[in-house]
């Protein structure tokens, strides 16, 4: 198995990383993408990050690239990590490189003192699924995601006007 790690991103990689989270968007259907760059390193680069990027290097060459952020476990009472985004260039895909990212996320959390870590996954992405499977995790069927977004969003907060 090639050699995989996990390198921070830098300010000056802010364009490239961007261009590969709007290819994860396009793999994943998402039809309203807003990040910008400007967003993505006002995130990235404040006192106290909103998440935390790093590049997946494969033999020192960048893969794709990983977004995580730290959650508080209502249950656990422990920091868990958020897995954000994951994605792997397809020049690098189907070569162990997702799961040594992953491998390397988990090392992390273990390493921060988290009972666990967490993410969402496209529904109906039959070769997403068997990799998460294949890595021992397992879905949360006693929880379901909810969203509460645009004008939903808007009608409930002016509930307080």
């Amino acid at each position: 198995m090639s050699a995989v790690a996990l390198a921070p991103v830098a300010d000056g990689d802010i364009a490239s990383l961007h261009a590969m989270l709007l290819a994860l968007g396009v793999s994943d259907g998402v039809a309203d993408i807003r990040t910008t760059e400007v967003s993505l390193r006002a995130a990235l680069a404040r006192p106290s990050p909103l998440v935390v990027a790093h590049f997946i290097l494969r033999e020192g060459r960048v893969a794709g690239f990983t977004l995580h952020s730290w959650k508080w476990g209502t249950f656990t009472g422990v920091r868990d990590l958020y897995v954000n985004a994951l994605y792997v260039l397809p020049a690098h895909r189907r070569a162990g490189v997702a799961r040594r990212a992953m491998a390397a996320l988990a090392r992390l959390a273990v390493d921060q003192g988290c009972s666990r870590i967490e993410w969402l996954t496209v529904a109906g992405k039959a070769d997403t699924a068997a990799f998460y499977d294949a890595i021992g995790s397992t879905a949360a069927g006693h929880m379901a995601v909810r969203r509460l977004q645009g004008q939903a969003l808007a009608a409930l907060a002016a509930d307080l006007s």
